[in-house]
């Protein structure tokens, strides 16, 4: 009896100090709402009306759609992995979560690249048309 007393009270103890550290490791809701609300407004800079790095998005399919403008193909490399890894989390609605997301170019509708589970990477000039269905 004495030996099942103290078990029950070692549940307990790891319990109440796992759900400690499980709480103290949860997101804070207003931090991910603040960071996601500055994607938007740098995304919003960076659209149409601002530096052209993208001009749509096409929600209705999975993975999205992004048409991209003149100021995403004229830009480095990195500046454009970092513009899709941001629209990305944007579109997840988090900032350690992804998105995928097909690439195209607005100005023919033409498949240019992903980002996905293997990263971000642009086809060569001469690369796909269409996606695989």
């Amino acid at each position: 009896m004495r030996m099942r007393g103290r078990g029950i009270a070692l549940l307990l103890a790891s319990a109440f100090l796992f759900s400690g550290v499980a709480w103290a490791q949860s997101p804070d809701l207003k931090d991910i709402q603040t960071r996601i609300s500055w994607y938007r407004a740098w995304l919003d800079q960076a659209g149409s009306n601002g530096s052209r790095f993208w001009l749509r998005l096409d929600s209705s399919k999975r993975p999205h759609r992004l048409f991209v403008g003149d100021g995403f193909l004229q830009a480095e490399a990195d500046a454009q992995e970092e513009f899709i890894e941001i629209f990305s989390r944007y579109l997840a609605g988090h900032p350690d979560k992804n998105m995928l997301i097909d690439i195209y170019d607005a100005t023919n509708s033409k498949w240019i690249g992903e980002y996905g589970f293997g990263g971000f990477r642009l086809f060569p000039t001469s690369g796909p048309s269409a996606p695989p269905e």
